[in-house]
């Protein structure tokens, strides 16, 4: 039987990371879960494949490096005041699993079956609004039912 605190426990991918954006959909959401972090309540970790996906989505959309390094900055200013300060990182295993979900599911992208892979090594939930994790069975927890289910304990 998993602990209280492993219940507690979410891994984030990529959709968390760009909630911490004021001008983001999931802003006041994610604030929520900063605070309930910070008050001992809920423990978060970054997937490391996450962080490399920010980056090269940022680039993507045409950042220099400049203004690449300041939002992983500021990503990690919040973060580390709401006291997630654990990365989960990524092993040769996930890469392989990651390939194998890719073929089970076209439809998950690169860096998907990565966060996918490695929730599934870990037997972690992805806090994740994305249902594409449905289609290669990762548990996940949405962000409202995380904030719901974590004050209702």
């Amino acid at each position: 039987m998993a602990s209280e605190r492993d219940e507690r426990e979410v891994l984030a991918e990529t959709e968390f990371l760009f909630g911490l954006r004021k001008g983001d959909r999931r802003y006041d959401v994610v604030m929520k879960i900063l605070e309930l972090c910070k008050k001992g309540l809920l423990r978060v970790k970054i997937l490391s494949s996450a962080v490399v996906e920010v980056k090269a989505i940022l680039y993507s959309h045409g950042l220099k490096p400049s203004d690449v390094e300041e939002v992983c900055s500021l990503m990690d200013i919040q973060l580390v005041e709401a006291n997630i300060v654990e990365y989960e990182s990524l092993t040769l295993a996930d890469v392989v699993l990651a390939g194998r979900l890719r073929s089970q599911s076209p439809r998950l992208t690169f860096f998907d079956s990565l966060h996918a892979a490695t929730a599934k090594r870990l037997n972690k939930a992805l806090l994740s609004n994305d249902p594409i994790y449905r289609e290669v069975e990762v548990k996940t927890v949405g962000f409202k039912e995380l904030v719901e289910t974590t004050l209702n304990s």
